[in-house]
């Protein structure tokens, strides 16, 4: 009697012990952009590049041989099962927004392309929401009562305000060709003798790395995009623009300032900073 119990017994811890499942614990994961839908409901044909950028923040995937399509992407993971993801593309013209597709509210998505207004009318009053449910922007955040910039298409330069900034443009842009052509002598003609490198060093350190890096890479892409011009009242100029930088060994997309002055009919760099880095590049 007493084995029979002992057996009973054994039994049944086993039954127990076989129900009660031991795994790892995941957390819960987002990644991406998130994709707020009173922002989405938002987006419509006729929106700037900045307007966009306002609204859902920098794209995580732009391709740099097409910077006329952004890629919003985000992905929930909750104890390691997808649970939910969404995904938002933009096309552009130059800088307008003209196309929108993906999983977007149905209030943002076209019904045909808008062609640009010649006036922007406020809307009489704003309210949370219309009597059809329709989401409405408050005034303080209402991106529609912005008139779109128009600018025309363009492949690396931005459209120029006067002959002083294209001579700014094209040393910007013969600046970025001999660092594609991996020209080390060509590319450090184009920096002051003021210069000073990010950070502090000596220029004779500097120099040395950049031809060591240029040297050694066996190819170099170089894409400018949408460069802005500031003039300063010491005669310089400011010019920031988005660079995404790739060779065979490294990649990377910033946005980046050059401080330039002009010397013998030339500009110059006289200090070169990375302001912020952009999302990851394919």
């Amino acid at each position: 009697m007493r084995h029979l119990l002992i057996s009973v017994l054994l039994l049944s811890l086993a039954a127990g012990c076989s129900s009660v499942k031991v795994g790892p614990h995941r957390i819960d994961v987002q990644q991406g952009n998130a994709l707020d839908q009173e922002n989405l409901a938002r987006l419509k044909p006729g929106l700037s590049r900045s307007q966009v950028r306002f609204l859902l923040g920098t794209p995580l995937l732009v391709d740099p041989f097409r910077t006329d399509r952004w890629d919003y992407v985000y992905v929930f993971y909750k104890a390691g099962k997808l649970t939910e993801q969404k995904r938002v593309t933009l096309f552009f013209e130059g800088d307008t927004l003209v196309r929108i597709e993906g999983d977007v509210p149905v209030a943002a998505q076209p019904v045909a392309p808008v062609q640009p207004a010649s006036k922007v009318e406020a809307p009489a009053a704003p309210s949370p929401k219309s009597a059809t449910g329709e989401l409405k922007l408050q005034p303080e955040t209402d991106v529609t009562k912005i008139r779109p910039d128009v600018i025309p298409d363009f492949s690396g330069t931005a459209p120029v305000a006067s002959s002083d900034d294209a001579q700014v443009l094209k040393s910007l842009n013969e600046w970025a060709e001999t660092w594609r052509r991996r020209d080390s002598n060509a590319h450090l003609a184009s920096y002051d003798a003021r210069f000073v490198p990010q950070g502090g060093g000596s220029r004779a350190d500097w120099e040395k790395r950049k031809r060591q890096v240029m040297s050694r890479a066996k190819s170099i892409e170089l894409e400018i995009d949408s460069p802005s011009i500031e003039r300063t009242g010491d005669g310089a100029a400011s010019v920031t623009f988005n660079q995404v930088y790739r060779s065979d060994s490294y990649r990377d997309a910033v946005v980046k300032q050059l401080r330039m002055i002009e010397r013998d009919g030339r500009w110059l760099i006289v200090q070169e900073k990375v302001l912020s880095t952009l999302g990851a590049r394919p």
